[in-house]
């Protein structure tokens, strides 16, 4: 058996955001390994998210609504592959990474004590309501190399693929308004995204801030200030997927050059010595 994970709260709806492709999704499937914790991959639909006060209100109510549904018969709303825990939101065909997960009931077979822990990630509508949201919920945070970061962004087609960010218009009119002066420059406006996101977290205390390395190496101890209960089974080994095989080694050497020479909130986080070593690792052979 494993050792109780012990928090100072039970019984919390806690909020895991983080930068798009940061391993949020694969934070989820790990953390409902945990017997007394279930993570929910974006359970809210976008309707719930009309602008900031209505937002919060509405994440507050359907915390309490999945609650009461996973104590009468063990389901809630997440997003899934065909109703099954997933740890990448898309496909890894080489050729064209489709969306491969949908919303739909999930059932999670365990037995769940009333002061379970229950964890609701979304990435872009959690943070573009900070700071507000963390004076009312226990709001953690997933970071990774911004370089990792924006070769997965050119991998896979979500907003900021398209230099957007979901939502951001009704949900942070201030971040919408500097983000269309950015003008129409892919890369200028992804890097102001990714400095943002980064910026959103500096006032999270250490032990509210994840990273996506420290999660593929020690899983367990990452993810144990948000979980509860025994681990069903030991994690099995990760690996990074930092330099993985998808990342279009041809666009790489530019953006990564692009993002050294920058200025942004990640370099709080991450050092350039260490983004150049990625970028070496990434573009060797290329």
């Amino acid at each position: 058996m494993f050792p109780f994970l012990k928090r100072g709260k039970v019984g919390e709806n806690i909020l895991l955001t983080g930068i798009p492709r940061s391993g949020t999704t694969l934070a989820c499937r790990l953390l409902c390994n945990f017997g007394q914790t279930v993570a929910l991959n974006e359970p809210l639909d976008r309707q719930l998210f009309g602008n900031p006060r209505v937002a919060q209100q509405n994440i507050k109510k359907q915390g309490q609504i999945f609650r009461t549904s996973l104590l009468c018969d063990g389901t809630a709303l997440a997003r899934t592959q065909a109703g099954k825990l997933t740890d990448n939101a898309y496909s890894p065909d080489t050729t064209q990474r489709e969306r491969i997960v949908a919303r739909s009931a999930i059932a999670f077979n365990k037995p769940l004590e009333r002061d379970f822990t229950l964890v609701m990630k979304h990435c872009a509508e959690f943070t573009l309501l900070l700071p507000a949201l963390a004076a009312e919920f226990s709001v953690y945070a997933l970071i990774r190399n911004p370089l990792a970061i924006l070769a997965s962004w050119a991998s896979v087609n979500v907003p900021v693929s398209r230099g957007q960010v979901a939502k951001s218009a009704r949900l942070n009119p201030a971040f919408h308004a500097a983000l269309s002066r950015q003008g129409d420059d892919l890369l200028q406006r992804q890097l102001f995204i990714l400095s943002w996101y980064f910026g959103q977290y500096n006032d999270f205390s250490p032990n509210r801030l994840l990273r996506y390395e420290d999660l593929v190496q020690d899983p367990a101890g990452v993810l144990a200030p948000l979980a509860q209960g025994e681990l069903s089974e030991p994690f099995a080994t990760l690996q990074s997927k930092n330099t993985s095989a998808l990342y279009d080694k041809a666009q790489l050497h530019s953006r990564g050059e692009a993002l050294l020479r920058s200025s942004g909130h990640y370099w709080r986080y991450y050092s350039r010595e260490v983004v150049g070593e990625l970028l070496q690792q990434m573009t060797k052979d290329a």
